[in-house]
């Protein structure tokens, strides 16, 4: 017998004998052996703290759109295009349309969910300087666009041609939400470094602000979204309340969120009263509701009901779309009715 052999027959009674004494131990000490379990992947779309309300439901995921023709037949002729979405920041969605700021492509688009595609606003993402922190889109579908590194609101008709800028060097630094009172005729801008909102009219002129920097009711260190609710307004801030309820006239109403927020990124209400807040420190949502928190919705991580940094959050036909930002997409979620009052009052 060669030494290659020996050495390969010890080599194999050595495995034999260590297994064999493997065996005996793990039968003297009790225990049974335990066949070897394949990893399943991570099932839970909702985690859910505190009171058991269920709130949302994971429904679609959008990464790639259709792009271009809405006919079918030239589709099928011309081959089908499709756009993947590389980086949103932000959207504005009214009825049938949705309005998506992709940093990652220097676009933005314009998709329509009877049709199902999408189509590029040429000259658009060309016109903003920097990354694109909110949208709002008005009742005929022309929308404003927040510019944070331009310091201003751009106002485009719905087929992308600029129609107006409000912009207030003094005033506006760092717009990072934007709203607009059509009824008013009044285009309501929250300043994320200045902290305040600033007020303009139709024809672009600072008219009023509402709130200032400071500590306590009423006063904003760093405001980090601006939505409007039927009492008045929801602000949140990553440093002094974290969330604050303003009337009309932006006079302090009440705040919550002190204990359970850290860095509130982006605020949404349906039409429950349940308020949706992303939480930038724990990549979660969490769901409040008279100021309590009733579910928290998600964790970091790649999986669909997973986030990366939640950038936006838009509700439409009771659906909440999540702007997960670093991971390139977004995620849409139906809003469960609140069946159970007891739970969410």
């Amino acid at each position: 017998m060669s030494q290659r052999s020996q050495k390969k027959r010890r080599f194999t009674l050595q495995i034999i004998f260590h297994g064999m004494l493997l065996t005996l131990l793990i039968l003297m000490s009790g225990c049974t052996i335990m066949p070897v379990q394949s990893i399943q992947p991570l099932q839970p779309i909702h985690y859910t703290s505190g009171e058991k309300a269920q709130t949302l439901r994971y429904a679609n995921t959008l990464n790639e759109i259709g792009l271009g023709s809405e006919d079918y037949l030239t589709r099928i002729i011309a081959g089908e295009k499709v756009q993947d979405i590389k980086q949103p920041t932000a959207i504005g969605i009214r009825d049938h349309l949705m309005f998506i700021a992709d940093v990652g492509s220097g676009l933005i688009y314009k998709y329509d969910f009877n049709k199902k595609r999408m189509v590029i606003l040429n000259g658009v993402g060309d016109r903003v300087q920097g990354e694109v922190s909110d949208i709002y889109v008005a009742r005929d579908y022309s929308f404003y666009v927040a510019d944070v590194l331009a310091k201003r609101v751009l106002h485009f008709s719905e087929s992308g041609s600029l129609l107006k800028i409000f912009s207030d060097a003094p005033n506006l630094s760092s717009p990072i939400s934007v709203f607009v009172d059509e009824d008013a005729k009044e285009v309501l801008v929250a300043d994320e470094n200045f902290s305040h909102i600033v007020v303009f009219n139709y024809a672009g002129e600072p008219v009023y602000g509402m709130g200032s920097r400071g500590e306590g009711p009423g006063k904003f260190r760093i405001i980090t979204d601006m939505i409007p609710i039927e009492e008045g307004f929801l602000v949140s801030d990553r440093i002094e309340y974290s969330v604050q309820v303003l009337d009309r006239q932006g006079k302090y109403m009440t705040h919550f969120g002190e204990g359970d927020l850290l860095f509130p990124t982006a605020l949404a209400m349906d039409k429950y009263g349940r308020i949706y807040v992303a939480e930038k420190a724990e990549s979660v949502i969490k769901v409040f509701k008279n100021g309590k928190v009733i579910d928290v919705i998600g964790r970091n991580g790649y999986g669909r009901g997973e986030f990366r940094h939640i950038s936006d959050m838009k509700i439409a036909k009771d659906q909440l779309y999540v702007v997960d930002n670093l991971n390139g997409r977004i995620q849409i979620f139906d809003i469960l009715p609140a069946n159970q009052a007891s739970l969410l009052q």
